[in-house]
């Protein structure tokens, strides 16, 4: 039978099953989120981070200019009632959103200056700014204490408006966003492609193995640059051989097993033709001889003569229809052709033409080998005997077809029937049953192929191919 091509298999998988490109891209492309996931979270907490440092680098500094204001006021160059001088803190850029203030611990005066955030900005979505205050940013208050010669002078303070770190994080991660689901739609564009390319031999592979399943074992893989195909195309290759040395191995003892065993039949069919018929017949001659001359002498004697001839006759019908049974004379005195119809219609007759057979056989099955013709009867002959005993069919067609490659010829033989159709526990390839093993067997001796399956009327259809060589026939 031939082997299905790459797409016709493919077809027939699942429509859930995953190609390998696309399963491999959907990999990466998790992954991919994975990472960018884990940018964002980065980029979040660093924003966090970054608001945290800055307010320190903030109150720091101003800590330091409040506390070089005091030694400055110790040394009189500077007054007391100055301190804090807040035109000095103000000079400092602060970010948007940012506080700083000092409460004196002296006075309790408290001084501060603050940097109103950017309201023009995004919108920031309720539910970020919620799990951003919830998971990164819990505060970001920072407090230095101001000593001067053993004693505290003050608190520096610096703050950032949460509402502004939340805008900030909003616009770093749309734009870190952003980014990434470029790179990443590059990515998976630019991994489909290669590997796609690296793939390209799959079906390749895929189409062998399928030729290899349908039994072409003289198909060989190519060799592969990529060393994981190339290693798969090696070891196809090597169980395709084994498997085709194994098959010719047992091919040619099939045909070596059936052909002795036809040659048995043929001798045990000569010998009973040539020794028990003719020893049958004299019998039956004898005693109708016998009977004659026993007429008027003694009539029953007579009587008993004409039983025994009668038994005679009985045993040849008997002893002819074994003779067919082991080796029909059709096939080696008429030819193939004449063979089939004569057992077409002698099991149309013994169904008592209930059953209609259709016959088409080429002209050309003549000129098969004689054990090639062996095989040919046998298997119809099988496949008659199951339609009929089996599938209760009522109608039966048999086709024969020949198509010829010079000396050589292709054979396919096809018998279907309208029964009750293949059965449920005989799969592809495996037939099951004494006789369906039988043909089988006489299929691999003809180094063929056979296939069991449903007919399109529903019924049950048996299909056979294989190469064999045609003989010149001479015409008299």
């Amino acid at each position: 039978m031939p082997a299905l091509s790459a797409e016709q298999t493919l077809g027939r998988l699942d429509r859930r099953d995953l190609d390998l490109k696309w399963a491999l891209v959907g990999r990466i492309a998790l992954i991919s989120l994975l990472c960018a996931v884990g940018a964002a979270a980065f980029v979040m907490h660093d924003v966090a981070a970054k608001t945290k440092r800055w307010n320190t680098e903030t109150a720091e500094a101003v800590q330091k200019q409040l506390r070089a204001q005091l030694l400055r006021i110790d040394r009189a160059t500077d007054l007391s009632v100055r301190f804090p001088d807040w035109e000095i803190v103000t000079r400092y850029t602060l970010h948007p959103g940012q506080c700083v203030r000092f409460a004196d611990a002296n006075t309790d005066e408290r001084r501060s200056s603050c940097l109103g955030a950017d309201v023009h900005g995004p919108a920031t979505p309720e539910w970020f700014a919620n799990i951003y205050r919830l998971v990164f940013f819990s505060g970001s208050n920072v407090s230095v204490p101001l000593e001067h010669k053993g004693a505290l002078r003050g608190t520096v303070e610096a703050d950032i408006n949460p509402d502004a770190v939340v805008g900030s994080a909003w616009s770093a991660l749309k734009q870190v966003s952003g980014a990434l689901a470029v790179l990443t739609a590059i990515l998976c564009i630019l991994v489909y492609g290669a590997i796609s390319h690296a793939l390209r031999p799959a079906n390749e592979i895929l189409t062998g193995v399928n030729r290899l399943s349908g039994g072409d074992l003289s198909y060989r893989l190519p060799s592969f640059r990529l060393r994981e195909l190339h290693l798969i195309s090696t070891v196809l290759n090597e169980l395709s051989q084994s498997l085709q040395v194994a098959m010719l191995e047992r091919s040619e003892l099939a045909r070596k097993l059936i052909d002795a065993q036809e040659r048995e039949r043929r001798a045990l069919s000569l010998e009973l033709h040539d020794d028990v018929a003719q020893r049958l017949t004299a019998l039956s001659l004898l005693a109708r001889s016998v009977q004659e001359d026993a007429k008027s002498a003694s009539p029953a004697v007579a009587a008993e003569c004409a039983e025994l001839a009668a038994m005679a006759s009985v045993a040849m019908r008997a002893l002819r229809s074994t003779l067919a049974c082991l080796r029909p004379p059709e096939i080696d005195d008429l030819g193939l052709r004449v063979a089939l119809r004569e057992l077409v219609a002698e099991r149309a007759q013994r169904a008592g033409n209930q059953v209609n057979f259709a016959l088409q056989i080429d002209d050309r099955l003549d000129e098969l080998p004689s054990e090639a013709a062996v095989h040919v009867y046998r298997i119809v002959q099988e496949g008659l005997t199951n339609a009929i005993r089996h599938s209760n069919a009522r109608n039966i067609e048999i086709i024969l077809k020949a198509s010829p490659r010079g000396a050589v010829a292709d054979v396919q033989m096809t018998i279907a029937d309208d029964g009750r159709g293949a059965p449920a526990d005989v799969p592809q390839r495996s037939p099951a049953g004494i006789g369906l093993l039988g043909m089988r067997e006489r299929v691999f001796a003809l180094n063929g192929q056979i296939a069991i399956g449903t007919a399109p009327s529903q019924g049950f259809r048996l299909q056979v191919s294989f190469p064999t060589a045609l003989i010149a026939r001479e015409t008299t």
